[in-house]
């Protein structure tokens, strides 16, 4: 028989995607508001599908098998949220790839700043670890205000 899972930790996991969700839309927000919308499809895509590597990881999709991971996969680092951008931008232009960056950022910064497993954020340069709510909070208002900041670029290009 399975221990019984405290409600306050399965309302965590299951909202989990609608929380990334949540900030990577707030973190494109100016950006979409003087571009294309369509970029704030390619940020909630990009907060969602990176969780993929939980089930690659895990070798399972059952939620108590992907959040009982050591760590969180090496993908959840800026090096993979640079790659991923770099080939959103190709395929879609500027303001897509800073939409997919910025949406992975926030991604990363969330799952950094609980208190669950370590993210490699810095990986391969530093080993994972939790950054905290402070360092979680100062990057989702950084990446905000450089979407902000390309938002007043692109209108007046």
């Amino acid at each position: 028989m399975t221990p019984r899972v405290p409600l306050a930790r399965r309302v965590r996991v299951y909202s989990d995607p609608l929380q990334h969700a949540a900030l990577a839309a707030f973190v494109v927000a100016p950006l979409a508001a003087r571009t294309e919308r369509r970029i704030v499809r390619t940020a909630l895509v990009a907060a969602w599908v990176i969780d993929v590597d939980h089930v690659v990881a895990a070798r399972s999709a059952r939620p108590r098998d992907t959040t009982a991971l050591p760590a969180r996969p090496r993908t959840h680092s800026l090096l993979t949220a640079a790659g991923a951008a770099c080939v959103v931008w190709m395929a879609g232009g500027p303001w897509h790839g800073w939409s997919a960056f910025a949406a992975l950022g926030s991604h990363l910064l969330h799952d950094a700043g609980d208190r669950a497993a370590p993210t490699p954020v810095l990986w391969p340069f530093r080993p994972a670890r939790q950054l905290g709510r402070r360092a979680q909070l100062a990057g989702t208002v950084a990446l905000t205000m450089a979407s902000a900041a390309a938002g007043r670029y692109a209108a007046r290009a």
